[in-house]
């Protein structure tokens, strides 16, 4: 199998101080990517089933590709998702914005419903949007937003996208989040409103410091109380504390020509510091933080995130491959995804 065409997906077990590493692997060929180089992007899971969102050279193949998981045979199945009259092809590209151009993040919610972003191919014109597919009635398209007002076309190349937390246990995710690397703001969809907000994000950054400084994040997921953590291009990381209201949050001192949006942000408290810039942020239900770094191609997990140092970062895992995320499997198992083939031995270095 040409290597180009193949996906391996990695697993660190924790167990006490020892991971146990198992690999896996989707041939895209399956589902009729044979020539063309890719890369992958962004994974999501529902029960059995994964969803990639893919960059494929020449724009010549869908970008949003079904998968099973986990199965006892290899390779695994992969098939285009929903069906290829979805996705725009080649021909199209400059003049069919209503088609799937380039997926870039996926997510299913409580009601497994499969929320898609499409950023566009690069350099054209179409605008960015949500697509929404419900999973139980056979993968059928409920809803698609328009995002151009607020994302701009072309400047996506960056952009982490999370579904929010549930506000309890009995309730659905209400939002969509967004950051774009260099702006000291968060985006928020309203689900069910069907608005826009945006906060800006501000922290006094240290105890004894008066005035609030912008934070420019990289990086975002939420803790197990749905507060929001963020990490900046320094490795610094905050936190909203508290579970993010996007209804009732600080009031700026603003003047009269400043627009309603603007006239909200999140106050934030540095926790500490993390190794270096950060990659696919998740936190587990025990409070631990995982994260990438991309630079080194680590795995960290800090067990406690107040007043955060070096010491608190473990590295859990290394290789010389690229880790495009991590995810979390059954039994707290952090499953790194690689769009590189790796070798057995660069699954897990026991002892860390």
């Amino acid at each position: 199998m040409d290597t180009q065409t193949r996906l391996r997906v990695y697993v660190v077990l924790l167990i006490s101080l020892l991971e146990t590493g198992l690999c896996g692997g989707w041939s895209l060929s399956q589902a009729g990517l044979h020539n063309s180089s890719y890369n992958v992007r962004h994974l999501s899971t529902h029960f059995s089933r994964v969803f990639l969102s893919i960059s494929v050279e020449h724009n010549d193949f869908p970008t949003l590709i079904e998968a099973q998981w986990p199965v006892s045979y290899l390779p695994m199945r992969t098939v285009i998702f929903p069906n290829s009259e979805v996705h725009a092809n080649k021909a199209e590209l400059k003049t069919d914005c209503t088609r799937l151009q380039q997926a870039h993040w996926s997510q299913v919610d409580s009601l497994s419903r499969l929320w898609v972003m499409d950023v566009g191919w690069p350099n054209h014109e179409c605008a960015p949007k949500l697509l929404v597919f419900d999973l139980i009635r056979n993968n059928a398209e409920l809803l698609r937003i328009d995002c151009g007002q607020h994302i701009e076309a072309n400047a996506t190349q960056s952009l982490v996208v999370h579904l929010g937390p549930k506000p309890s246990s009995c309730e659905l995710e209400r939002h969509i989040f967004f950051i774009l690397d260099g702006q000291p703001h968060i985006l928020a969809y309203d689900i069910l409103e069907q608005t826009w907000h945006r906060r800006e994000l501000q922290s006094k950054k240290y105890e004894n410091m008066s005035q609030a400084f912008a934070i420019k994040p990289i990086d975002f997921t939420f803790g197990v109380q749905g507060e929001l953590i963020v990490s900046d291009q320094d490795g610094a990381l905050f936190s909203s504390i508290k579970r993010l209201q996007l209804i009732g949050s600080t009031q700026a001192t603003v003047s009269s020509s400043s627009s309603a949006s603007d006239m909200l942000h999140i106050q934030l408290t540095r926790l500490g510091s993390l190794l270096g810039p950060s990659r696919s942020m998740i936190m587990d239900y025990f409070g631990a933080l995982f994260y990438v770094m991309p630079k080194f191609g680590a795995v960290v997990r800090c067990a406690q995130l107040a007043n955060l140092t070096a010491e608190g970062n473990e590295i859990i895992y290394l290789t010389s491959k690229n880790i495009q995320q991590i995810f979390f499997g059954v039994e707290g198992a952090v499953w790194v995804l690689s769009d590189r083939v790796l070798k057995p031995q660069d699954i897990c270095y026991p002892g860390l």
